[in-house]
């Protein structure tokens, strides 16, 4: 009996040596690619409990964080949608108007900042188009506080943050849950963002056929995915989409084309560069770029293709030397269809879609 228990024991040292060689010989000829983690970590001050992830996720839903009490942040992002909203730019505060960008998913945004290594520090995870917040805590506090997203333009963040804060308070349901989620029945716009912050982080898809390859599954990808990840690597697309996010999380400049109903022109960091978008479920979160002006993946390679800039205001001497030095020309059909073959790898439909039956407001959503 115990030379069987030895041998077992052997056996299954084998079995994971074998699993972590494979792994290592993946990881080594797609250099900078890697899967993600199967959980996001978070800051210090904001560790992740059941209670806040079920205070955040109704917070996500309730309208009553708006100034008309009429738009969530599910708004614009939308679990059926991917947690986008499926248009070129988001619906604004006021009737008729638009944001002026399009709506990135919060699938994965947990992840923003993690490196090929597995590194990743939850206080400075890279957000929004052009790297302005810092951590999901912070990216929460944007739409709040925007004039044209939730906050409407009539009030001053100050104000406003006074009149949210009393009108969750003077609802009881949320006093209760704050109160589990923080120990402390006083709200703040502060735990209202690291409440949403919370159930943000368990909005991730480390399952896709992508992570199971590259975990040792050689069956998880076809044989033209595998062809696609190849041509993605050899062609340079990996300089920029690269990590467990295909993003190295920098800004650069495209000459993506200017939206016609954006005006003045929108400038990114204000040189007109913009972060390196996840490539991550793409199947979920067209349209494409920050102003939503490519409907599908192949509209996007083509730009690529062409290295040149699309907007008035960048010359092509400005654009980023990843993207000039790209080996995308002549972009094939085959070599189109194995690259979004590739792509398509990268979606994982298993995350949390369901939606409350009601929000503690009691306002329609």
């Amino acid at each position: 009996m115990q030379k069987y228990y030895t041998y077992l024991i052997i056996l299954l040292m084998l079995t994971l040596i074998m699993s972590f060689s494979k792994l290592e010989i993946v990881a080594d000829r797609y250099t900078g690619l890697s899967p993600l983690p199967f959980s996001a970590s978070a800051p210090k001050d904001n560790p992740i409990t059941d209670e806040k992830i079920e205070l955040g996720k109704l917070l996500f839903f309730d309208p009553i964080l708006s100034g008309n009490n009429k738009i969530s942040c599910s708004s614009c992002h939308s679990p059926e949608k991917g947690f986008t909203d499926g248009l070129d730019r988001s619906a604004g505060f006021l009737d008729g108007t638009k944001t002026k960008r399009n709506a990135p998913t919060i699938l994965n945004a947990a992840f923003n900042g993690l490196d090929t290594d597995g590194n990743m520090n939850p206080t400075h995870s890279p957000q929004f188009y052009d790297n302005r917040a810092m951590s999901l805590e912070e990216q929460c506090m944007g739409p709040l506080l925007s004039p044209d997203e939730m906050k409407g333009p009539e009030l001053s963040a100050q104000e406003y943050i006074a009149v949210l804060e009393e009108k969750v308070s003077n609802i009881s349901a949320y006093r209760m849950l704050f109160y589990q989620a923080f120990n402390d029945s006083v709200i703040s716009i502060e735990n209202i963002a690291k409440a949403i912050a919370t159930y943000e982080r368990t909005l991730i898809t480390p399952n896709s056929p992508f992570d199971s390859y590259m975990r040792g599954d050689e069956n998880a990808m076809s044989a033209i995915q595998v062809r696609g990840m190849e041509a993605f690597v050899s062609r340079g697309c990996v300089s920029c989409h690269s990590g467990p996010m295909f993003s190295d999380y920098k800004l650069h400049v495209l000459g993506v084309e200017a939206h016609p109903g954006v005006y003045p022109y929108d400038k990114g960091d204000g040189n007109y560069a913009f972060r390196t978008t996840t490539l991550r479920n793409l199947n979920y979160t067209a349209p494409y770029m920050h102003n939503g002006m490519h409907q599908t993946i192949e509209e996007v390679m083509h730009f690529y293709e062409r290295k040149q800039s699309r907007h008035q205001q960048v010359p092509n001497r400005a654009l980023a030397p990843e993207f000039k030095d790209l080996k995308l020309n002549p972009l094939t059909r085959s070599k189109v269809d194995d690259i979004i073959a590739f792509l398509e790898a990268l979606n994982d439909p298993d995350f949390d879609q369901t939606i409350p039956d009601s929000v503690p407001s009691g306002l329609p959503f």
